[in-house]
């Protein structure tokens, strides 16, 4: 059933909507980010915000946060108008929103973080804290997420699943009464993100209104009540989940049918041999790895988070050591002491963590695409800007990069356009053999379709690709063959035209 119609009387569970988002509108210099865009919470939900990148999610959750202010439109609280001058009032009224990049304070304390700007201090005087009763505190809420931990433990030493329920700690310290996730299970494995969907169950039936913002849809229908879409700036409903599909999201997302691309055959060149593993331990968790990738072929390498394949992917790109074993390109025993000596050799890395690994968000789209290359645009030894601007306009068209301008600094494009960059790169530097960690990590699933498209075509032009992924789907659609991690190890090496998805996970855990 669309809730766009409905009267608030006619909800489920609540008659009073906890925070109501009426007709928000946002423009930035010609270009609007809302258009009379409506939303509401109830307490006692977890409501999924979903949109492509681009559809406005962030710039209504800022309005809701007090980052910026709407130019139409009005917050309704618990029946109340408020305005939101800054982020401080927001948070004051009981809004707390847990950013996709966890903002902790590194180098201090749990408790520290969790207490940070409201620490107790002792009576007689406005300044000293009070020690004890900060510990008590910050105890007594962890407990509230389920989380052991010392309290007296530097944050940044934390595992991710740590530091976000950390995070959620500090929101309800603050007496929030509405938590808002962005992206909250992007780092975390299978068993971290249930611990997760278990706290925010449990919150949800404390009383609090669960704001969940996420790219991966399965995780919708696991622990979401209901759902409001974003496209291109506008409303396009609100619904419950039980009352909704997939393929219906896909199609309010995008203004398309989802058709997720399966593999059919290998290139003529696929039993030629580009990249081969023997026995290889690298100096981290990975151990005894055996593999192998031909020409035109795309290899996946599935397990969970921290199963080791990112390590493995690292060592072969030079930029983690290997302890033993051996490397061979093309056939022949190869040493790769560096990520030079490994775009040297043809092979190029599109890592998961593009924002501080695979792009420089400061400098803008000629830069980024044409950067360790610049001496094949130069002539007397002078970079030629025509030459440059020729080889980017190319890769903007082939690729479908969406930009207003080639000097736009890469930090202002969506995740899906930043993802095209780094490939961009490593098209521009005519890499042979294309390493892909997470490549649609935290991109929509309109792009992900496009990126999906981009790596068959790769593959017809005889680029092996290895392809680490944790999403079973993408694995199995993508893949010619598929390498399962677990613990550091290859425990096998599956068909995935012969196997299921829940055959798969199993072997992970």
């Amino acid at each position: 059933m669309e809730l766009g119609s409905l009267t608030m009387n006619e909800h489920a569970s609540n008659s009073v909507p906890v925070l109501e988002m009426r007709g928000i509108t946002k423009r930035y210099s010609g270009v609007t980010a809302l258009n009379n865009v409506s939303f509401c919470a109830y307490r006692n939900e977890i409501h999924a915000l979903l949109g492509a990148n681009g559809a406005g999610k962030s710039t209504l959750v800022k309005v809701m946060c007090g980052v910026i202010a709407p130019d139409a439109g009005e917050i309704v609280l618990d029946g109340k108008t408020v305005r939101f001058p800054n982020p401080a009032d927001a948070i004051s009224n009981g809004i707390s929103y847990v950013p996709q990049e966890l903002s902790l304070v590194p180098t201090m304390s749990v408790c520290q973080n969790i207490l940070l700007g409201q620490e107790p201090t002792f009576q007689n005087t406005c300044s000293l804290i009070n020690e004890k009763k900060l510990e008590e505190i910050a105890a007594d809420t962890l407990e509230m997420v389920n989380l052991d931990v010392d309290l007296h433990q530097m944050a940044g030493t934390l595992p991710v699943s740590a530091q976000q329920m950390i995070s959620i700690a500090t929101a309800l310290y603050r007496n929030s009464k509405i938590i808002i996730l962005d992206e909250p299970t992007s780092s975390l494995s299978s068993q971290e993100i249930k611990v997760l969907f278990e706290i925010m169950k449990k919150l949800r039936d404390e009383g609090y209104s669960i704001i969940f913002i996420t790219h991966h849809l399965e995780e919708v229908f696991e622990v979401a009540d209901r759902i409001t879409i974003l496209r291109d700036s506008e409303f396009q409903g609100s619904f419950f989940t039980q009352e909704i599909d997939r393929s219906r999201i896909v199609s309010l997302m995008t203004g398309k049918s989802e058709q997720l691309l399966r593999r059919k055959g290998l290139p003529i060149d696929s039993k030629v041999e580009a990249l081969r593993l023997e026995n290889v331990d690298t100096e981290r968790i990975s151990k005894g790895i055996s593999l192998n990738v031909h020409k035109g072929e795309v290899v996946g390498l599935f397990g969970q988070v921290g199963a080791g394949r990112t390590e493995v992917l690292r060592a072969i790109f030079g930029a983690d050591k290997i302890k033993s074993g051996q490397i061979f390109i093309s056939g022949e025993k190869s040493t790769i002491n560096s990520p030079i000596e490994a775009i040297e050799k043809g092979i190029g890395f599109i890592t998961e963590d593009r924002k501080n690994q695979g792009l420089i968000l400061t400098m803008d789209l000629l830069d980024n695409t044409n950067l360790g290359i610049y001496e094949r645009s130069t002539k007397f030894g002078l970079i030629q800007p025509q030459k440059i601007k020729e080889i980017t306009e190319y890769f903007k068209d082939v690729l479908h990069i969406k930009t207003a301008s080639l000097k736009t600094w890469t930090k202002y494009l969506s995740g899906g356009n930043q993802q095209k960059v780094v490939l961009a790169k490593w098209l521009n530097h005519a890499s042979k053999i294309l390493l892909m960690d997470e490549p649609t990590k935290g991109i929509d699933v309109g792009a992900k379709q496009e990126f999906y498209q981009l790596i068959n075509e790769l593959s017809k032009r005889n680029v092996a690709i290895l392809l680490a992924t944790s999403e079973i789907s993408e694995a199995i659609a993508l893949s010619d063959r598929i390498f399962v991690f677990k613990q550091g190890k290859i425990v096998a090496e599956v068909d995935p035209e012969k196997i299921t998805e829940e055959e798969l996970m199993a072997m992970t855990l």
